[in-house]
């Protein structure tokens, strides 16, 4: 099934609002991890940004199959990154658990 940019910037956005939600929802539960979770919200956004941005230029190819691997290769890059934010998320409450 080919994949439409506005399916992939959905998916981005979605893979990084999921970090974002859950950094201020530790926050609300730990507001001494403040500072370390904005920092995960701003990296999540910054990254949100520039994964569209990729996405974007990604649709400019001509040639639909290279298209297709570019978008698919952008929406692996997001999944990633979410992944790796969502780590470190889960190591702020770890720490806290052993508190």
């Amino acid at each position: 099934m080919p994949l439409h940019i506005e399916n992939v910037r959905r998916a981005i956005h979605s893979m990084l609002n999921d970090v974002v939600e859950q950094s201020f929802a530790h926050v609300l539960a730990f507001p001494i991890d403040d500072e370390q979770a904005h920092l995960l919200i701003k990296k999540a956004n910054v990254s949100l940004k520039a994964l569209v941005s990729q996405a974007r230029q990604d649709e400019l190819i001509p040639e639909e199959n290279t298209k297709q691997a570019a978008l698919r290769d952008t929406v692996k890059r997001a999944e990633k990154i979410s992944l790796s934010l969502l780590y470190e998320l889960q190591v702020l409450r770890k720490n806290q658990a052993e508190r």
